[in-house]
């Protein structure tokens, strides 16, 4: 794959990224363990840590969450993540590792915050006051 984004999302937004798994001919293989990691690339922060892939597959629909398409500067208009992606597969000289890395722009919106999930405090309790 180039060193090219394959797409562009908006900031705080949900999507599937499809990942598909070769082997050193270009056949799709299903590896037998597989991690990914997610990167902000300019500013190198690790959006998510080596996460394992639970059921790997020769495809397999990764969910970028909306939490992990956040905006690490403010002041950027837009942000390349790359993700990742290390995997293990039987080949005939045995156990064979392989990588793969994708990358989207996260698109900086005016005027979307962070906004803190709703808790329950005990002010906003649905039982009154004594």
């Amino acid at each position: 794959m180039a060193n090219e984004c394959l797409f562009s999302v908006n900031e705080r937004t949900q999507f599937p990224l499809q990942v598909s798994f070769f082997d050193e001919n270009s056949d799709p293989v299903t590896p037998t363990s597989a991690t990914y990691r997610i990167d902000d690339e300019a500013s190198k922060t690790a959006i998510l840590p080596v996460t394992n892939l639970p059921s790997p597959a020769s495809v397999v629909d990764l969910w970028i969450t909306s939490d992990q398409n956040f905006i690490v500067k403010s002041r950027n208009k837009f942000e390349i993540r790359t993700v990742t992606v290390q995997y293990v597969y039987e080949s005939e000289n045995g156990p064979t590792p392989a990588t793969a890395q994708y990358k989207y722009k996260v698109n900086n919106l005016y005027g979307v915050v962070d906004v803190p999930s709703p808790s329950l405090s005990p002010s906003s309790s649905p039982s009154p006051s004594v």
